[in-house]
């Protein structure tokens, strides 16, 4: 009976197989080989402060800033909808939060970021998301790499901005920000560090207020534009202690 029972068992595997061409028998074990692969390096790469934002589908417990991303979401998506948006980039992406919850709203959009582990990070997140409408873009924002990136009706730059000024200065921040400007076809939302960063940073005294001073730095680099302040949120400082910042949307009035 056992005998009888182990051939037929025998049998049907081997018509199973037949069943199945074996380019996809490769193809399934490629991917159960990938996702192995995957998730030893997502755990890797999240040592050893977890991730940056709460990412859908990832299997790691914590996520650095998932308060702040998630106020942050809640904020645009209003305006995102409000807009009509139908394409969009994320400059400094991390591991591609905004990007994948863009993509859910049927939104194609770009994640780009130059930090290695964030490339396999987002790249990660977008397959296990089974998503086909983003792009993740490995590539350093400055002023030789600008005219790689697309035009989109949407813009993100979230914590991003005084990483420029530290690395290249005030003047180049602003060409660059306003080259990602002229690129954004309905609305750019942006926050950075304010007061609380150190002077080695290089960012200019915001007085009266940095709320005040942010909205009439961007109302003058973002031409054609109306600054919108969508409330403060939570990040972190340079010392990795709690903070708030300004997000801001502009958004580019009819010409």
């Amino acid at each position: 009976m056992d005998r009888l029972g182990g051939t037929q068992a025998s049998t049907r595997a081997v018509r199973f197989h037949q069943r199945i061409p074996p380019h996809r028998l490769m193809r399934r074990a490629r991917r159960v080989v990938d996702d192995a692969i995957d998730l030893v390096r997502l755990r890797l790469d999240a040592l050893p402060d977890g991730i940056y934002q709460p990412v859908p589908g990832l299997p790691v417990r914590k996520a650095k800033r998932a308060v702040g991303t998630g106020s942050r979401w809640a904020a645009m998506e209003p305006v995102i909808e409000r807009l009509g948006v139908e394409s969009a980039m994320d400059v400094g992406a991390n591991v591609g939060y905004f990007p994948i919850k863009l993509a859910g709203r049927g939104i194609p959009a770009v994640a780009l970021d130059s930090d290695p582990k964030n490339v396999r990070t987002a790249t990660t997140a977008v397959r296990r998301n089974h998503l086909d409408n983003v792009a993740v873009m490995s590539l350093e924002l400055r002023a030789d790499t600008l005219a790689l990136l697309p035009t989109t009706d949407c813009t993100i730059v979230l914590s991003l901005w005084h990483h420029l000024v530290r690395a290249e200065g005030f003047d180049t921040a602003t060409h660059l920000l306003h080259e990602l400007w002229a690129r954004t076809g309905k609305v750019m939302f942006f926050d950075t560090g304010e007061d609380e960063m150190p002077e080695w940073f290089g960012l200019p005294r915001m007085v009266p207020t940095p709320d005040a001073w942010l909205s009439d730095y961007l109302q003058k680099t973002c031409a054609g534009g109306r600054v919108e302040h969508l409330g403060r949120h939570r990040a972190f400082d340079a010392a990795g202690l709690p903070t708030d910042r300004a997000l801001f949307a502009v958004i580019r009035e009819p010409s």
